[in-house]
């Protein structure tokens, strides 16, 4: 299977005492396969580009991860629930900084009809690194998907 989709969301960087948030365009890809008709298990990036107030610079949050769907029925239209573990991630769109750590992603999704979807996610992932204030990223998109099988 492979999934193209693109979206838009809010993406949020917290930590002990405040956050930042912004809003911004998402991308959703997922490569792999299933052993039948209801399961899909994958490879996926999901990313959020967006610019929190105050920003000089664009920011993005989003996960690679090793994920599951499960289709309540073998063809469209079904609806569909999904999750993912893997590394968040938060970077400037530059390159020059950015914090990764553990997280995971959950969701629930519709193919309207066979090959298009519909997803509404949510991502969490806590930053590693030499950081006192336990940083944190999420964020909340929904996405529109050409999902071929």
């Amino acid at each position: 299977m492979l999934n193209l989709g693109a979206g838009f969301g809010q993406g949020k960087v917290s930590w002990d005492g405040g956050s930042v948030d912004g809003v911004g365009f998402g991308t959703d890809f997922k490569i792999g396969g299933g052993p039948s008709n209801q399961l899909q298990i994958y490879y996926t990036n999901r990313a959020l580009w967006y610019s929190p107030e105050g920003a000089s610079v664009t920011w993005i949050n989003g996960m690679s991860a090793a994920g599951v769907s499960y289709f309540l029925e073998p063809q469209a239209p079904s609806f569909f629930f999904s999750g993912a573990l893997g590394i968040g991630v938060l970077t400037e769109s530059d390159g020059r900084d950015g914090e990764a750590g553990f997280g995971l992603t959950l969701g629930i999704g519709y193919e309207i009809v066979r090959n298009f979807i519909a997803e509404l996610t949510f991502m969490h992932a806590g930053l590693s690194g030499d950081f006192d204030d336990n940083p944190s990223v999420s964020n909340i998109m929904v996405t529109f998907s050409w999902l071929a099988y």
